[in-house]
Order: structure tokens, then C-alpha cells, then sequence
């Protein structure tokens, strides 16, 4: 044995001078009843929680949804519209390279003046045509027919172009 314990046998007579009071075990008894049923309680506690918590997060996504679903509209970038306006920056910026090429080629500033004129009267039938298309692919932007005829009126605007250009160069 050890050291320790050999005291503690010998001095037993000192460590065993307090009795417990009276009625220290009835109060023990139902200390421990009284915690085994407050143990039962707390197992019922997270089945509530886990009902409020399903609760709220229900709630809460349902809210969302309908608030997103309402705005849908304005949430999704058509992508349509995204291609529609590089398109058009496309066409502009080559036609206002083809509207400096028609003042280079001209022979004064007189004659790309009238030039430059009679150009424009021409595309402006264009413009309103690509107005009106405009118009009715903002109505319905998945309508491929009018979105290539768009397309096409802007090709036919650099053609027109080209062709001034072409017969002005060659004199």
C-alpha cells in the first residue's frame, strides 16, 4: 500500500466525525427525482424548436419566393437585349467609319458635305424601319424574325455606305 493510504487508515478516526444530518437522504432521493424528470422535460424541449425552426424557415421562403416571383421580369437580363445593343454599337461604330472614309475620299470639303448629305437622306428611311423594329422587339424580345431583320437593316446601312464609298474612291 501506499503511503497515503496508510495514513489515511490510521487517522479514519478523524475523517469519520461527521455523520450526515437528518434526512439528507430523503432530500437526495428527490434531488435525483426531481433532475430525471427535469431530463425528460428537456428531451421534449428540441421538438419544439425543430417545429418552429421548419415553421420559419417555410415562412420565410415562401415570403422570398413570392417576392421574387413577382419581379421576375426586371431580375432576369434578357439576354437578347445584351446581344441586341452590342450589335447595334457594332453597326454605329462602322458607320461612322464609313461616314470619315466618304470625307477622306471626297475631292473638297464642299462635295463630302453634299455627300455626307445624301447619304444620311438615304438612311433615313432605314432609321425609321429600325425604329419600328425596335419597337416591336421591345413588345416581344424572343421574336427571332424581327430581331434578324434588325440585323439586316443595319447590314444594309454599311452596303449603302460601301457602295458611296466605292463609287467615290474610284473617280
Amino acid at each position: 500500500m501506499s503511503i497515503l493510504e496508510d495514513k489515511i487508515k490510521k487517522n479514519r478516526q478523524h475523517y469519520d466525525v461527521h455523520e450526515p444530518e437528518q434526512g439528507h437522504f430523503e432530500r437526495f432521493t428527490t434531488r435525483l427525482d426531481t433532475e430525471f424528470h427535469a431530463d425528460e422535460k428537456k428531451r421534449r424541449k428540441p421538438l419544439w424548436r425543430y417545429a418552429a425552426a421548419i415553421i420559419l424557415i417555410a415562412g420565410m421562403s415562401g415570403i422570398l419566393l413570392y417576392q421574387y416571383a413577382g419581379n421576375s421580369s426586371t431580375v432576369k437580363a434578357s439576354p437578347m437585349s445584351d446581344e441586341l445593343s452590342q450589335v447595334v454599337d457594332h453597326y454605329n461604330m462602322l458607320t461612322d467609319q464609313r461616314f470619315d472614309d466618304i470625307s477622306s475620299c471626297a475631292a473638297s470639303d464642299e462635295e463630302a458635305a453634299k455627300i455626307d448629305q445624301m447619304a444620311r437622306t438615304q438612311l433615313d428611311e432605314l432609321e425609321k424601319d429600325a425604329g419600328k423594329l425596335q419597337e416591336e422587339l421591345n413588345k416581344d424580345e424572343s421574336n427571332e424574325r424581327v430581331y434578324g431583320a434588325l440585323v439586316t437593316n443595319y447590314r444594309t446601312r454599311i452596303k449603302i455606305l460601301d457602295n458611296i464609298i466605292t463609287k467615290i474612291c474610284q473617280l
